[in-house]
């Protein structure tokens, strides 16, 4: 599952930015193929970044996830179109700013606890917040 749709970037920034940045054929929509491969892009730089600290793909997709994944396809779709702005420039290393953080474990994800059931049944609660190996994030502030 992408961590973007073509919905999300319709409801953060409009329609009309998709159209600028994805409307190759220049018909007035947003070619499809090219939506898809901007978000596949972003899915792949997300994906980069997280496997460091988490399993990927991060599910379910964590807001800040999502707004990153959203400024990188646009900028990666603007780039192929020659539309890009500087605050699509800006936007687009804010969020792999933001990845980096959260691929070094500064910056968290926000997700809520899991609750389900181990092998026996028993339940058990797990933090998709908690990097997946080495050290607890106490001792990085040691």
């Amino acid at each position: 599952m992408p961590y973007a749709t073509k919905e999300d970037i319709d409801e953060l920034y409009g329609t009309d930015l998709l159209v600028r940045v994805a409307d190759y054929n220049k018909d007035g929509t947003p070619d499809p193929e090219v939506v898809a491969r901007g978000l596949q892009s972003a899915d792949e730089v997300c994906n980069a970044y997280l496997s460091a600290q988490y399993t990927v793909p991060v599910v379910p997709t964590p807001g800040v996830v999502r707004t990153c994944a959203i400024d990188i396809a646009i900028y990666k779709m603007a780039l192929g179109r020659g539309v890009r702005t500087d605050e699509m420039r800006v936007r687009f290393e804010d969020a792999l700013a933001m990845l980096e953080k959260i691929s070094t474990g500064k910056v968290g994800l926000g997700l809520p606890p899991v609750t389900g059931t181990d092998e026996n049944g028993n339940p058990v609660t797990t933090d998709p917040n908690v990097k997946r190996s080495g050290r607890s994030f106490d001792t990085w502030r040691a």
